[in-house]
């Protein structure tokens, strides 16, 4: 007579199958937190171009430079495109510097589900800069269609 050791096939197939409840269950809530880390990633990303336009912004170079100008009076009137921003002047060279990144490719940096047409969007008002990230996810639902921006002040 011969003693087996190890586990039988029921057994194997019960722990497989507790194992794929587990799984189904936790799935879709790690899918969730992933979607708000990348949010919460797109929040600090924003954050940190409104602070390189806000030093840039009272940077005394920036304000000397006469091709800044034009931009600088433009986020003023309103939000303006931070890709648009004229490639030979000191604002751009100075926002590049901080952010440490092409104005450019700063959207391709956006972690969240977003469009095609997503843009970052960039305001001064009496000196308070507002950033935002349009047609994006800021619910961490992967439905950027319908939902709020991302705005960082």
């Amino acid at each position: 007579m011969r003693k087996n050791k190890g586990f039988s096939m029921i057994e194997l197939i019960i722990v497989v199958a507790i194992m794929a409840i587990l799984v189904g269950f936790m799935a879709p809530l790690l899918i969730h937190y992933i979607e708000k880390t990348n949010v919460s990633s797109d929040i600090q990303l924003a954050d940190t171009i409104r602070s390189a336009t806000a030093y840039s912004i009272v940077d005394a170079k920036v304000k000397d430079d006469p091709n800044s100008q034009a931009d600088l009076a433009a986020m003023a009137a309103g939000p303006i495109d931070i890709s648009t921003i004229a490639t030979s002047c000191v604002l751009r060279d100075s926002l590049e510097e901080y952010t440490g990144c092409s104005l450019n490719q700063l959207v391709t940096h956006v972690r969240s589900a977003h469009t095609a047409s997503t843009q970052i969007m960039v305001s001064t008002t009496n000196e308070v800069v507002t950033i935002t990230i349009t047609d994006t996810d800021a619910t961490g639902r992967k439905n950027p269609t319908g939902n709020p921006d991302i705005t960082v002040q």
